[in-house]
């Protein structure tokens, strides 16, 4: 193995482990309040180590969203290709969604708030990601007649915005939190019909 081998290893441990420590950081503190210096101390390196890798706390934080995102994305992905009923299946890609914006919800509350920035842009681009994943289980579960024909972007937008709220509830655990969520979509408000709702 050559030394320019062994280098290149070296720097994508040490990336990896930066991106690590900042994704504790920023999960932990959000992205206002979390600074370089805690970062490069979470990751055991100095500031200009740091800045070696990652120009800014921008940049890192980016790395870590976009690196969250890849994952989960993948996860999502094997999940779709799981059988079992729309139920079970709609569970299993909640289940995905849930500890993700739990995790980082700080940081991702961050990026609704004020102006375009380059964080928003990247939420907002791979969000569209995650949703056509939402979208495409249910027009197969449309196709299989498991659920009313509906818009599956526009459902997969509302899923997405369910799980946002879900997160940032009284609700204490993942678990109740995608239970909430599932028996939400799948049930909606149960509404009664007109007749039955005007009886006293």
């Amino acid at each position: 193995m050559t030394e320019a081998v062994v280098e290149e290893r070296w720097r994508d441990m040490r990336r990896s482990r930066l991106l690590e420590a900042a994704g504790r950081v920023f999960a932990r503190l959000g992205y206002e309040q979390a600074s370089v210096e805690d970062i490069a101390f979470e990751a055991g390196v100095g500031k200009p180590t740091l800045y070696r890798y990652f120009p800014g706390k921008e940049a890192l934080f980016e790395a870590v969203f976009a690196q969250t995102l890849d994952g989960l994305e993948a996860r999502l992905d094997l999940a779709l290709l799981e059988t079992g009923s729309f139920s079970d299946r709609l569970e299993r890609l909640i289940g995905e969604l849930v500890p993700t914006f739990r995790t980082h919800i700080v940081s991702m509350r961050n990026l609704s708030e004020g102006g375009e920035t380059s964080k928003r842009r990247l939420f907002r681009q791979r969000s569209g990601r995650i949703e056509a994943r939402l979208a495409s289980a249910m027009q197969a579960a449309h196709a299989r007649g498991e659920i009313r024909d509906i818009d599956p972007a526009i459902a997969a937008r509302f899923m997405i915005g369910l799980v946002w709220s879900g997160t940032n509830s009284h609700l204490t655990s993942d678990a109740e939190i995608i239970a909430a969520v599932v028996d939400f979509a799948l049930h909606g408000l149960g509404a009664l019909d007109a007749a039955r709702a005007d009886r006293p």
